[in-house]
Order: C-alpha cells, then sequence, then structure tokens
C-alpha cells in the first residue's frame, strides 16, 4: 500500500523549467496567460482524461480556482484562463525543439539506456489534403527506454516514413541521447541501413536489425548462410500458452553463429555482423483453429545466447504496447491536430511515461488513493482513473519515485 504526501520539489523544476520556453508572443510584458502555466495546466487536465482543446478548455475554466494548482503556481485568487480559441494557438505556437529539451531533460533520470527501441509514427490527420492545412503530412521518431517502457525523445518529422532514416541519422549524430557504450537499438526493417548500422557499430554500442524487401539481397544472404548449418547454435522454444487477440501463439528463436571467428556474415557494406537471428512464429486462431507460420530474419553485432536475443526481440515490441497505451489513454489517434501537432504530441507522452513510471514502481499493488484503499491491483488504465477522480493523485504523479 501507498500513502500520498504533498510533493512540491519537481513540480516547481519543471514549472521553472517551462519558464524558460520563448514565447511566441511578442507582447511579452503584457501576457495574461503565461506558457509556462497553460502547458502545465494542459498536462494535468491530459493526465485527467482531458484529451481534446475542447475538453481541457472546459476543465481549465472549472478549476481557475483549484486550490492545489493556486499553490503550485503561487496565486491567491484565480488563475487566468485563455479563451478555448487562444488555447488553441499557444498549443500550437509552442517551440517544439525547447520543448523537446524540457521533457528530455525531466525523463533522464528515469532512463537506463541500455535497451533503446526507435520507432516513427504518423501523426493522424496532418496532411496535405486536410481540411485546415496544405501542409506534408507530418510524423514523429519516437526513442524509448525498452526496459522502462517510456518515451526518452522524439525527432519532428515532415513529408513520408523514408524521411525517419536521416531523422535518425541526425539523432546519432547529435549524441546527445546516445552518450554511453554498450547500449543496445532495436528497431524496424526501414532502419536497416549500412551507415546507421555502422555508425551504432563504430560507436561502440550494439544493434538487432529486422531483415525485410529494403534489404533483398542481405536478407538472402542471411537465409543463406543460416541454411547452410547443420543446426543452430543456439535455440530457444516458448510453447507456453500466450494469447494475441484471439491467437495462440508459439515462438523458436535459433541463433546461428561463428566458433572459428566473431563475423559470421560478411558484407562489404555492412560491418561486424556477428549473429543472424531466425524467429519462427506459430499461430493458431482460437476460433477457427487456422494455423500460420512466419519466418523472419534479424542481424547483430554482438553475440549472445537464443534464451537472450528472445527477450531482446520481444522487449522491442513494447513499441506496439506505448502506441496502444498512446491511443487508449490520450485518444491520440482520435483528437487530430492539424496545424503543428508536435507540442501536443510531447505533452501525450509526457502523461503517458508518468502513467508508466508510476505502474513500473507500484505494478499489482493495491493503493490508497485520498485515504481510500482500491480493491484492485494497479493498471495504466485504473492509474488514468484514479487521476480523473483526484486532484491530489494526479499531482503525486508528478513527482515520480
Amino acid at each position: 500500500m501507498v500513502i500520498y504526501k504533498m510533493k512540491y520539489r519537481q513540480k516547481k523544476e519543471l514549472l521553472k523549467k517551462l519558464e524558460t520556453l520563448e514565447d511566441f508572443r511578442t507582447h511579452t510584458g503584457k501576457i495574461i496567460y503565461p506558457l509556462s502555466e497553460v502547458l502545465f495546466m494542459a498536462l494535468f487536465g491530459l493526465l485527467k482524461g482531458k484529451v481534446t482543446f475542447e475538453s481541457l478548455h472546459d476543465w481549465m475554466e472549472f478549476n481557475a480556482t483549484n486550490s492545489l494548482l493556486l499553490k503550485l503556481f503561487d496565486k491567491e485568487e484565480r488563475i487566468a484562463i485563455p479563451s478555448e480559441l487562444t488555447l488553441h494557438r499557444i498549443l500550437i505556437n509552442v517551440n517544439n525543439d525547447e520543448f523537446e529539451k524540457i521533457f528530455r531533460d525531466y525523463f533522464k533520470r528515469f532512463s537506463s539506456k541500455k535497451h533503446i527501441a526507435v520507432d516513427g509514427k504518423w501523426l493522424n490527420g496532418s496532411d496535405a489534403n486536410g481540411q485546415y492545412t496544405t501542409e506534408q503530412h507530418k510524423s514523429i521518431l519516437n526513442i524509448l527506454d525498452k526496459e522502462k517502457k517510456i518515451v526518452i525523445g522524439h525527432r519532428f518529422i515532415g513529408g513520408d516514413r523514408k524521411s525517419e532514416i536521416p531523422a535518425f541519422k541526425e539523432e546519432l549524430e547529435d549524441n546527445k541521447l546516445f552518450c554511453d557504450e554498450g547500449q543496445i537499438f532495436s528497431f524496424d526493417a526501414l532502419m536497416t541501413q549500412s551507415d546507421i548500422l555502422n555508425k551504432i557499430n563504430s560507436s561502440k554500442n550494439y544493434y538487432i536489425a529486422k531483415l525485410k524487401g529494403n534489404q533483398k539481397n542481405l536478407k538472402a544472404k542471411a537465409i543463406e548462410t543460416a541454411e547452410a548449418f547443420v543446426c543452430a547454435t543456439s535455440s530457444h522454444e516458448d510453447t507456453g500458452y500466450k494469447v494475441e487477440g484471439n491467437k495462440h501463439v508459439e515462438r523458436k528463436v535459433e541463433v546461428f553463429q561463428s566458433s572459428g571467428s566473431n563475423i559470421i556474415m560478411f558484407d562489404s557494406n555492412f560491418h561486424n555482423i556477428q549473429s543472424i537471428i531466425k524467429v519462427t512464429k506459430k499461430t493458431t486462431d482460437l476460433k477457427s483453429g487456422e494455423v500460420k507460420q512466419t519466418e523472419q530474419f534479424l542481424i547483430s553485432n554482438f553475440q549472445t545466447d537464443a534464451l537472450e536475443f528472445s527477450k531482446m526481440i520481444l522487449q522491442h515490441w513494447r513499441v506496439e504496447t506505448y502506441h496502444y497505451h498512446l491511443d487508449m489513454l490520450t485518444k491520440e489517434d482520435s483528437h487530430i491536430v492539424y496545424i503543428n501537432p508536435f507540442s501536443i504530441a510531447i505533452l501525450r507522452s509526457f502523461a503517458i511515461n508518468l502513467y508508466q513510471l508510476f505502474f513500473n514502481n507500484h505494478d499489482g499493488e493495491k493503493i490508497i488513493v485520498d485515504g481510500v484503499q482500491t480493491k484492485k491491483p494497479l493498471t495504466m488504465a485504473r492509474t488514468k482513473r484514479y487521476c480523473e477522480n483526484s486532484d491530489q493523485f494526479t499531482l503525486d504523479l508528478l513527482e515520480p519515485l
């Protein structure tokens, strides 16, 4: 059981960071609605399930005299609340790069930065044929700590999905988020590019990279190399009763490595390929009985056994869990932002990360909220519901342990 007490250190710290954001409004000496307060209240409202501009504004107006927020903002009577139109204008004109720096700084203390997943996501509605904009469709590159299950950074992208590649290259060159040796990167086949993998390798970091149609020759060479082995160097079968949707899933991971040297396969474009990993997935539809089997090949620049590779590959799929939580808990795909969707995307990541960090610390516990002990173990969805019903709980969520 956990009993919550009023704490302000990290909330005050976040407010001070938000106060450093450059305000796009030129008449800064006459600002009625400070940007830092607007962003903090927007985050607070998102945590409480107010996921649209309209519901956020209604909640902010209703809480203009909220005693907890008045104390936090050092105000005595009332918080100035902008109109809904002004709120929208403020949020879409935030300096995204500076806001991103604040986001990274806030969550860097919680990241182990050992297992890194990279995955892009289109931002729904921000397309060239949208009703309110003629801008290119925008997407965001999410960089996740797979162990903590939180986002530790974003890259903002316009245009088509191929721009994820230069965005990640920029992130690697920037080298502020990936400063430690020994990190393990995993990503979808789109990122299986020679300059990306070689850059990771030369930085004394590691990768697990999928092979698909975009690397036909490399994939064919990997399959041919694996098939030349009499048997796998190491294998692991996960045949326990696992269900995805309405399907029973079994997986077999086979690893192929050279006994005579570190290099399992030479390629003039890709340096230091030490392992080939084959994943065979068998799914059985629990209703129809239909059985399907698929094979996937991956490469890595390090060696370990099949069990460890299996764990790492499964960890990468937590990216999809993050996307699921974004949609289910913040309704990202339903709440369309046509113009400059990045600031609200950062706020959503803030909210999901705070839900996740709290869940990490109290998974399965029955907690006390506003003096009442909950009857069911904690889940991500219940964390959100407790926020909806308790301002104090929501404030405490902004003080991750």
